[in-house]
């Protein structure tokens, strides 16, 4: 083991050791499964730059990236979403992402698709960021993607299926107007649900936007309906919604006939 592994071996047992002792081996094998070393060497490169500091313990897991909170230098807390370079996730991305017209030139390699994802969800944030209140995104460097932490001491805020929504009426004009507002950008979600936005104290948070796309994508229309479908799918449950016509008008502009 050389020096910059044994440095992040220390670096990640500090964080790691506590984290450990509330998930049991969950976090061992999250750990193996992606810190490997490509994405050590990014971690160091970031600490390196200014970026990060330490790496505190793991916030959620998921088939294509893993989220960690920790530390930048300034002692804020931030969110490390780190993208899993695995062949087992590169159709579906490849999928994805070869649709996107700002990623049509990616080639069929999956560590270069998996940067690309990155890169697509550090784009998207960007461009919403001054309008809608997603995680700001600080930068993106190969498969690590550093972010405003959504939550406070490493528990991120809840989402919206385990809290629920405080006002229904509210929360769903809430999730509709940020839907409306992401297509007045020329962004779609591609999967929007109440898994992906947060309830913080004081606002409704859209997360998740690796598989957001430009509306020039081919597929995006039929992935903006999707999203629409499932906020009213959701809210349904709570209050009377209307129809889906009427819902893609108010978001699209267009007057049904």
């Amino acid at each position: 083991m050389n020096s910059v592994d044994k440095f992040y071996e220390r670096e990640f047992k500090k964080g790691l050791k506590q984290e450990k002792m509330r998930k049991g081996t969950e976090t061992l094998k999250v750990r193996d499964g992606v810190f490997d070393k490509s994405t050590l060497m990014t971690l160091y490169d970031l600490i390196k730059a200014g970026k990060l500091d330490t790496v505190q313990g793991i916030v959620s897991t998921g088939k294509e990236a893993n989220v960690f909170w920790g530390y930048a230098p300034d002692g804020k807390e931030v969110a490390i979403k780190i993208y899993r370079i695995s062949a087992a996730t590169f159709r579906n991305m490849w999928q994805y992402i070869v649709q996107d017209p700002r990623f049509s030139d990616i080639k069929k390699q999956y560590r270069q698709v998996v940067f690309a994802w990155g890169r697509r969800e550090f784009k998207n944030l960007k461009r919403l960021e001054e309008y809608l209140p997603v995680p700001k995104p600080h930068i993106i460097l190969n498969n690590v993607l550093i972010m405003e932490f959504l939550g406070e001491g490493g528990i991120a805020y809840p989402q919206l299926r385990i809290a629920g929504p405080d006002d229904p009426e509210k929360d769903f004009r809430t999730v509709m107007s940020y839907v409306k507002g992401m297509y007045k950008e020329g962004i779609v979600h591609a999967d929007l649900s109440e898994y992906n936005i947060l309830v913080g104290p004081k606002k409704l948070h859209p997360i998740d936007y690796s598989q957001g796309t430009v509306m020039r994508n081919p597929m995006a229309r039929q992935f903006l309906i999707r999203d629409i479908e499932n906020v009213k799918r959701y809210f349904s449950k709570f209050i009377e919604v209307p129809d889906m016509d009427i819902l893609l008008g108010q978001v699209t502009g267009e007057k049904n006939e």
